[in-house]
């Protein structure tokens, strides 16, 4: 009897040896891409891709631990592409969430979050070509861009991108 307990006891505490010696963290950097988010430490080291399809619990565990608690989950009604649960987080990017699986982002607030092509809320206008051919077109939002995988708004001026999105997104017209 005491052998089987005593061999359950040392696999019980000779498993943590075998995790991932990284845990998400304040610092840690999160790049919006064109095919979902890219966890990294605050050094740069690559952690988990978290591509388009994630699992709603795994994307938003790496998002809690690395910008907090600061987040307000809703499920807009009218969004044309079905029910949507949508992640505002920090006032920094929204996630968008279809079937409780990423389905795409947003970035909406300050300037802290960049892509991996260096688009970011903020930035002047003319990096959009660091993306592709890039199309403009209006709309009822404003003057609207499409640079390959990412669209976005521009300031009133024209200046500067006002928001980036990539993915599923509510967006009314």
């Amino acid at each position: 009897m005491r052998l089987p307990l005593t061999l359950a006891l040392i696999a019980a505490t000779a498993l943590p040896l075998h995790a991932n010696g990284h845990w998400p963290q304040f610092g840690d950097i999160i790049t919006p891409t064109a095919s979902g988010l890219l966890h990294s430490t605050e050094e740069g080291v690559p952690r988990e891709p978290l591509p388009f399809g994630s699992g709603f619990q795994a994307v938003m565990h790496i998002m809690v631990n690395v910008y907090g608690h600061d987040f307000e989950i809703s499920f807009p009604q009218e969004c044309g592409a079905g029910p949507l649960a949508i992640a505002a987080i920090d006032d920094q990017i929204n996630l968008t969430f279809s079937n409780d699986q990423l389905a795409g982002w947003m970035l909406i607030g300050d300037d802290l979050l960049t892509t991996e092509t260096g688009l970011r809320v903020g930035a002047p206008a003319d990096i959009l070509s660091a993306s592709g051919e890039v199309d403009f077109f209006e709309s009822g939002l404003g003057t609207e861009f499409s640079a390959g995988d990412y669209f976005g708004l521009l300031t009133e001026g024209l200046d500067r991108v006002q928001a980036v999105w990539v993915g599923t997104n509510c967006i009314f017209r």
